[in-house]
């Protein structure tokens, strides 16, 4: 009885997934700079319509910024949170060892 196995998954070495980062941020950032671009060639073309361009620019995108605004401050914030944190601990050991 011949019984055969499934090829077992394997796992991605460090260099496939950075490969696999390096696309996806190009990627992200070549369609920033296109929507942008695209933006900026409207408003260049037809600076009359400022303000409609910009307010549809706004309109289509506030998912976008929001995302952008919440990922960029939550590493602040756990920054912020951390130096906290190392204060407090600061605090308790000196405390462990004073004698009043």
């Amino acid at each position: 009885m011949n019984t055969t196995q499934a090829p077992q998954p394997t796992s991605l070495d460090e260099s496939t997934r950075s490969a696999g980062r390096a696309a996806l941020w190009t990627m992200v950032g070549i369609l920033i700079a296109f929507k942008v671009a695209t933006t900026a060639v409207i408003l260049i073309m037809a600076p009359g319509a400022r303000q409609a361009v910009l307010a549809m620019f706004i309109a289509f995108h506030w998912p976008l910024l929001v995302a952008a605004v919440t990922f960029g401050f939550t590493p602040l914030l756990f920054w912020l949170r951390l130096l906290k944190v190392r204060a407090k601990r600061s605090r308790l050991r000196a405390a462990e060892w004073r004698v009043d």
